[in-house]
């Protein structure tokens, strides 16, 4: 004879950094369930099922985490979009693709040449041709995971889960966004079509460039998630711990400028990575503020 289950309700007491983090996995879940058609066109396609198997396994994993309780599968649940984040923008070339949808290089330099007429993707590292900054530059762009990572470890590991929760949701307000646009806008971006800038070479540059042989997802350009995200970090970090913030802003300021010097980008992605980011950090805020006050109010009710 089975014994009958208890029925399990949402604890109204659960503080609003358990109710953002779980929400998170059931957008990503949301999101892992909808690319899941372009992934298959795209097998269907190139005969190759390791993305579609790759994807499926991180699905399995955010339902898994959306399925148990404790506090034990907290940090897992925390740390979940800083965990799948790159295998998501690697899997990006193979959504793209599947999506099928035509490439808009041509637009986004119509744009560049109304905006910039001198087209600095391609003349920047000219005019500006010293070694020095040339290494300074890409250093700065490769510290992009510095300043992603650094603040939410600076957060965890000091126990201000709350600030690391809402900074969790300010990148991943921005990573939706940023990889929402690719697949329906998908922007190939300078280094693909004439190749990165004729900056000075010097071993920084070599990483960099190597790094994006082996790393980039192509149609990814527009707009620079290099860019929104490293801004949404800084400014959560510069909000949450100031001393942490003025640390990696300079390198914000300097990865903007690194992205269009080295020819990886359109200043137009650039520009638009700078208004995403602002907007993604001021959404976080309005959402965080909404799920506080409704997690206020089931607490009074109950």
């Amino acid at each position: 004879m089975s014994v009958a289950q208890p029925l399990v309700f949402p604890d109204v007491r659960a503080s609003t950094a358990d109710r953002v983090t779980r929400g998170i996995a059931a957008a990503l879940a949301t999101y892992f369930s909808v690319v899941m058609w372009p992934l298959w066109r795209d097998a269907g396609t190139t005969g190759s099922l390791a993305p579609l198997a790759t994807h499926l396994a991180m699905l399995a994993y955010v339902l898994l985490l959306l399925g148990v309780r404790g506090a034990v599968w907290r940090p897992a649940l925390d740390w979940l979009v800083l965990t799948v984040g790159p295998l998501m923008y690697i899997e990006m070339r193979w959504i793209i693709a599947g999506m099928g949808m035509p490439h808009h290089d041509a637009t986004i330099v119509g744009w560049e040449h109304i905006l910039c007429p001198s087209n600095p993707s391609a003349t920047l590292a000219t005019r500006w041709p010293g070694p020095l900054l040339s290494e300074v530059l890409h250093f700065a762009y490769a510290s992009y995971y510095l300043i992603i990572y650094l603040p939410p470890i600076a957060l965890y590991v000091t126990g201000r889960r709350e600030a690391f929760v809402k900074t969790v949701l300010a990148l991943t307000i921005v990573y939706g966004a940023c990889f929402i646009t690719y697949a329906l806008f998908p922007v190939d971006g300078p280094r693909y079509l004439v190749g990165p800038a004729a900056a000075p070479d010097g071993p920084v540059r070599r990483f960099v460039l190597a790094l994006l042989e082996r790393g980039s997802s192509r149609g990814t350009a527009f707009p620079s998630s290099h860019v929104a995200a490293s801004l949404v970090s800084a400014l959560c970090a510069l909000r949450y711990q100031r001393r942490v913030g003025l640390v990696v802003a300079p390198f914000v300021v300097a990865l903007v400028l690194a992205t269009v010097y080295g020819g990886f980008h359109y200043a137009v992605d650039a520009f638009v990575g700078v208004i995403l980011g602002f907007l993604a950090w001021l959404a976080s805020v309005t959402l965080w503020s909404a799920a506080e006050s409704r997690g206020v109010h089931r607490a009074t009710a109950a």
